[in-house]
């Protein structure tokens, strides 16, 4: 387990590097994640020193070349391989410590896991939410601050700094902000969407043809598709709603069961499965903390006369015996 303990300079990349590692070999426990987030809390040193040394963990043809061209294999089983993670976070120190990675070039890796929601403060003073199986770059330079979101939904609460604008790209959409509060997602059929909580932000889609920028104010979001770009106005409780996930909640105001059910997987280890699709057409409201399938499936349940059956695999939702549809 790594100590949270904070040190000198040279410490401090040493005990980023092993974090990066330790990270990279599977989901942190529950206190591993703790002492993560005390450690990159206590200065903003540490962030700097652990996005630095994400920049090296995936760059991995640079490792490969510092280690004389000879391929790097992952670690199968940390646990049974002790020195082999040593070796690396070596590997990762003495680039970070060397210079040999900038991070204005790669930028520091940040990723969930299904089911984990993260908030990340940024040398900036910004603050970075990843939603559950969210991959995001960073790459701050002198002149720009830039993400990229490689998979999954972010969302961004920007510091103000007019000669630093804030630019999030997610494939052929780049979204350019000063100071604002929106979102950004990629749908797995690829959509990506952008929504604005706060400020304005300029959303450029470079595809095909011409680039194309659109201004997008507080409570609009716009989506581009492989089917065309479409644009909404959304009332403010319509956006804190879908920003919920941020807090840790999952908030559903007259979604059908099943769309609802459909967000509540995303994050759950044993899924809901609605077996009635009059069932799953009906209205449904309520307020559950993320990864709680359990409570969803009985509030449903109660919410529509039904039954929840779990198995080792899933919480089956139906209705009763005899129970007449809506």
């Amino acid at each position: 387990m790594v100590s949270g303990d904070s040190g000198a300079s040279d410490d401090v990349e040493s005990r980023a590097a092993t974090w990066v590692v330790r990270s990279a070999e599977g989901p942190l426990s529950d206190v591993e994640q703790q002492q993560l987030d005390n450690w990159l809390s206590e200065n903003s040193r540490h962030l700097g020193a652990y996005v630095r040394a994400q920049a090296v963990w995936i760059d991995v043809d640079r490792l490969a070349a510092l280690d004389g061209g000879r391929d790097i294999e992952p670690v199968p089983q940390a646990r049974h391989w002790p020195w082999r993670r040593m070796a690396l976070a070596a590997s990762v120190l003495i680039a970070v410590s060397g210079g040999l990675i900038a991070q204005d070039r790669l930028g520091g890796r940040i990723a969930t896991a299904r089911g984990e929601v993260r908030e990340v403060a940024l040398d900036d003073g910004s603050k970075l939410f990843l939603n559950g199986d969210t991959v995001v770059q960073v790459r701050f330079a002198g002149k720009e601050r830039r993400i990229l979101l490689r998979r999954g939904e972010a969302s961004f609460q920007v510091a103000h700094d007019r000669a630093r604008p804030f630019i999030v790209q997610a494939d052929a959409v780049s979204v350019r902000a000063v100071g604002t509060d929106f979102a950004v997602g990629i749908a797995d059929a690829g959509d990506v969407s952008v929504t604005v909580a706060q400020g304005v932000v300029a959303v450029t889609e470079k595809e095909t043809g011409q680039p194309r920028q659109h201004m997008l104010r507080h409570d609009e979001q716009f989506v581009a598709a492989a089917t065309g770009t479409r644009r909404v106005g959304l009332d403010a409780r319509e956006v804190n709603r879908r920003l919920a996930w941020r807090k840790g909640q999952l908030v559903f105001r007259g979604q059908m069961l099943a769309t609802a059910a459909a967000e509540v997987n995303r994050y759950a280890a044993k899924p809901v499965v609605i077996n009635d699709p009059s069932l799953g057409r009906a209205e449904f409201m309520g307020v559950f903390n993320v990864g709680d399938a359990r409570a969803f499936a009985r509030g449903a349940a109660a919410a529509f006369n039904g039954e929840v059956v779990e198995t080792d695999k899933a919480f089956i939702l139906s209705r009763e015996q005899n129970s007449p549809s809506h």
